[in-house]
């Protein structure tokens, strides 16, 4: 637990954790852009498509320490919020539309 942190900080952290434990709903996204896999504190979450690839689990009080101790070997679900080349596609769209003009 730390006090709260700006975005670089916690991103550094992150990067270099084992796992992400939280009940924030955009650490959870962050968390899968860094590659990491992530305990949701929640009966549920807005991002089902992480818990229901298997990359994010949801915990309680009850099973917290087994989420977390259990190491269960899935492979990073790639992709699963695009290819990262949104900024490109818009650029190749708009040029084709100017030129067309």
């Amino acid at each position: 637990m730390s006090e709260p942190l700006d975005y670089p900080k916690l991103m550094g952290l992150v990067k270099r954790s084992y796992k992400v434990i939280t009940d924030s709903g955009g650490l959870q996204k962050e968390a899968y852009f860094a590659g990491k896999r992530c305990v949701v504190l929640m009966p549920d979450t807005g991002w089902r498509e992480l818990v229901e690839a298997g990359w994010n689990m949801l915990a309680d009080e009850n099973n917290l320490v087994e989420k977390v101790l259990t190491e269960s070997r899935i492979a990073y679900p790639h992709g699963m919020y695009g290819d990262g080349n949104a900024g490109e596609k818009i650029v190749e769209q708009m040029i084709s539309y100017l030129l067309l003009r």
